[in-house]
């Protein structure tokens, strides 16, 4: 307590010094903070659920690749839930259902889940209750209930908690509502519902099973039972992989879409807010340094008088802590506002429904934490100089008692302060860079005034080929009419990504592994649509759409598939999964596999940004029915200005139907960038919040320099030195300090852009990219020197008599 009431009294005894420091600590202390509550959030605690940890998942891995969470028939998902490797088994199968009858038609997410789902998760009921095996019918039939994500209960029902028993609408049959989950239950959806699954072996949509182990049953001794189960699953079932497999069990918690490259971004910006937290306390470090000049006199009489020196570094520590809680207090109004911003800036598809990021109480223990480490980091070698003063010299004459050890450690400081800037900087550098190289990347198509539209046709409605293609074509032909369109095309796949890919064949040439493919089923406009050039040939005209004809257009990249000098139109691909579609893509009773190319188009970006065009056929949409389709539409001006005219004419021609995602290819382009956003706008953040408390870390130095030397510079002048000598004398300091930093850095920064480059994509552009390192160097040198002109020009008009006088 006795340190204590001395520390506060050092507190209002220096207060521009405390000041200084606690905003300091404040930015670095509130920045790691803030990091850290999006790190807890999606990485350590994501989920709301049971012991997650305990969570696995069934898959396998053949020389093809790994395939860890794939679909199993009902019968192998009861195979395994009467395993005796496995305490509990469920499974989930996600569908939609079309939301009608009181309320405006919607798609709405529908996830079919096992009966024992809700207390295999652990996750009860915010009211009502859960799915339980009450809700299944000795048929196997599930009971028509439902219960409601916290997010579709607000939209539907606002607060409403008298909704137990009402009913609604979906696909035609009413489901009772039985229960309403917590807000951080996002189970396959967060603004959806769930149902109980039917169990059924003639039911040919796959589940996705989920396991917890028995008890004292190892997770290798569990993967040798269940592999096993998977060799008997081969033999009776041919959708399984045929050739010699592996089995896998793969934890939950290693399976969620914040693993992989978002797991790798946070934590390269988890060790960059250290770097930045590290030039924090190094300029902290440095003004408490500067400050022992005026307290050597101090420490010396408390240690002629008896004070041990153990006793003066808790002292002088308690005073270092102080301010640094002092700064991690302040520091929370930064992190909840820098959270706010990270939650606002963060990819929402690379993130899982259930995380929530916000200030929770393990974010507040962790800034208390890091507020007493960073205290007692930044104070330590403050206190260990002020420790051991020269004590007949400081008891003598106190204005000069810094020796060459303090004066050492913070040109040491100093340096190290411009190095870490510079890695950040660097590191800021490539990925704005590359986050322009992806910018300005050359799509192969015009995204302006483009927009996709999903349409989910209902099954029982459109049962048949002729229904299907009835409602598309009539559907397109009034869009096309509407004023403010120019053009519009539907279909399915590849509108611009996420086409499927078949395998294929070229006929005449001799059968080797079947390669991949990408299928776009597309209208006779679809090139005026998104205007990508034709090449060579012709492309799909009405005819080919009226009467299914089965030609094909294909890109440039799958011209390239035939052999040089063949070429490709009028040749024919067979495509042999034609043949074999799901159940429910309807197709012509007479479809072959076999396509006759009529034309080339340009390559156009179809996989994601950073690929490459990938190979692509295009053929007419009417060859290929699924109950899913998706309406692009290209306008005179903002096509969001024409959603409401699309839902009209939609309405006209099925009142019930749904018009579902309206997005704009901006849009859809924006997401595709939103993790290198992300990432590029928090480094860059980072990198300035460091060159700014670098900077200030040399004004601070050079200023105290100055004050030191006031007598030196003022003897120096009255010797004959002009302005232009002090000047010079000053921002030599200053340069070997950053020059050496900056040569550091330059080590330090190579290093850290290979582990960037390894982490993250880097897209054109590599990891020694000239541009970035000399355009950080250029802008060290320029705000350093900025930094040294303020200190260099008081110097420069030190009055020698004045200096004379005041020593």
């Amino acid at each position: 307590m006795h340190n204590l009431k001395s520390a506060i009294r050092q507190l209002f005894k220096n207060p521009g010094f405390s000041a200084v420091s606690i905003l300091t600590l404040a930015l670095g202390i509130g920045a790691t903070t803030a990091l850290f509550s999006v790190v807890y959030g999606v990485l350590i605690s994501p989920y709301p659920y049971s012991r997650p940890q305990e969570i696995w998942m069934p898959g396998l891995a053949t020389a093809k690749g790994e395939q860890r969470m794939r679909p199993y028939r009902q019968d192998e998902y009861l195979q395994m839930a009467s395993s005796p490797a496995f305490s509990s088994v469920m499974s989930t199968r996600p569908g939609s259902l079309l939301l009608g009858g009181d309320f405006a038609p919607e798609t709405v997410r529908a996830v079919e889940v096992s009966t024992n789902a809700f207390k295999f998760l652990g996750v009860p009921p915010l009211f009502g209750r859960t799915i339980e095996p009450s809700d299944l019918r000795s048929t196997g039939e599930a009971e028509p209930v439902a219960v409601l994500s916290f997010l579709r209960w607000q939209r539907l029902f606002g607060s409403d908690t008298n909704i137990l028993g009402k009913t609604l609408r979906l696909d035609d049959q009413l489901y009772t509502i039985i229960g309403v989950m917590p807000p951080r239950f996002g189970w396959w959806t967060d603004n959806g519902l769930w149902i109980p699954m039917t169990i059924d072996s003639r039911i040919q949509r796959g589940v996705f099973p989920l396991l917890r182990l028995a008890p004292g049953v190892s997770p290798a001794a569990a993967q040798q039972q269940l592999h096993e189960l998977q060799l008997g699953f081969a033999k009776v079932n041919p959708r399984f992989p045929q050739e010699s497999f592996l089995t896998t069990l793969s934890n939950y918690l290693d399976m969620t879409v914040a693993r992989g490259s978002m797991q790798h971004s946070l934590r390269l910006l988890f060790a960059a807010v250290g770097f930045l937290l590290a030039i924090a306390c190094a300029n902290v470090a440095n003004l408490q340094l500067a400050r022992a000049t005026s307290r050597a006199r101090e420490m010396a009489i408390r240690l002629s008088i008896g004070a041990s020196r153990s006793q003066l570094i808790r002292q002088l520590l308690t005073e270092s802590v102080l301010i640094s809680l002092l700064g991690g207090l302040l520091g929370l109004l930064f992190t909840f506002w820098t959270t706010h911003l990270m939650v606002a800036l963060m990819p929402g598809n690379f993130v899982p429904n259930e995380a929530r990021i916000q200030v929770n109480n393990y974010v507040l223990f962790f800034c208390f934490g890091v507020s007493v480490l960073t205290g007692i980091l930044f104070g330590l070698a403050p206190a260990l100089h002020l420790s051991r003063p020269e004590i007949t010299k400081s008891l003598k004459d106190d204005s000069r008692a810094s020796t060459s050890l303090g004066g050492r450690t913070r040109s040491l400081l100093i340096v190290s302060e411009v190095a870490l800037a510079m890695v950040l900087l660097v590191s800021a550098g490539l990925t704005i860079r590359s986050f322009l190289a992806l910018k300005n990347v050359d799509l192969g198509f015009r995204p302006e005034n483009v927009m996709n539209l999903e349409l989910d046709l209902p099954p029982k409605n459109y049962s048949t080929l002729a229904q299907r293609n009835q409602f598309a074509l009539n559907l397109l032909e009034r869009v096309k009419n509407l004023p403010g369109i120019e053009a519009a095309t539907i279909g399915f796949g590849g509108l611009p990504f996420g086409s499927p890919d078949f395998s294929y064949f070229l006929e005449g040439q001799t059968e080797v592994q079947a390669r991949r493919i990408g299928l776009q089923a597309v209208g006779s406009d679809y090139l005026a649509t998104l205007r990508i050039p034709l090449l060579r040939g012709r492309m799909l005209t009405s005819r080919d759409i009226d009467l299914s004809e089965q030609v094909a257009v294909i890109n440039q990249t799958a011209a390239g598939l035939w052999p040089d000098g063949q070429d490709p139109i009028g040749r024919r691909i067979r495509l042999d999964e034609l043949t074999k579609l799901p159940s429910q893509i309807f197709a012509p009773t007479n479809l072959s596999p076999f396509l006759t190319v009529v034309g080339i188009i340009a390559d156009a970006r179809n996989d994601d940004l950073q690929s490459r065009a990938q190979p692509a056929v295009l053929l007419p949409f009417t060859l290929l029915a699924p109950p899913q389709r998706t309406l692009t539409v290209r306008t005179h001006s903002d096509p969001n200005t024409l959603v409401n005219a699309i839902r009209a004419q939609v309405r006209q021609v099925d009142p019930n139907l749904p018009v579902n995602a309206p997005r704009t290819f901006v849009d859809i382009l924006s997401s595709e960038t939103a993790q290198p956003r992300f990432i590029t706008l928090l480094f860059s953040f980072f990198g300035v919040l460091g060159l700014v408390l670098a900077m200030a870390g040399i004004y601070s130095v050079l200023s105290y320099t100055v004050s030191q030397r006031t007598r030196e510079i003022g003897v120096r002048i009255a010797l004959g030195a002009q302005r232009i000598d002090v000047l010079r004398l000053i921002f030599k300091i200053g340069a070997s300090l950053v020059g050496l930093g900056v040569a550091l850095g330059l080590v330090a920064s190579l290093a850290a852009a290979r582990l960037l480059s390894s982490q993250i994509d880097l897209f054109q552009v590599k990891r020694t990219d000239p541009i970035s390192f000399l355009g950080v160097i250029a802008l060290l040198i320029l705000v350093a020197a900025a930094a040294c002109f303020l200190p260099a020009r008081r110097a420069s008009r030190v009055d020698p008599m004045e200096a004379l006088r005041y020593e």
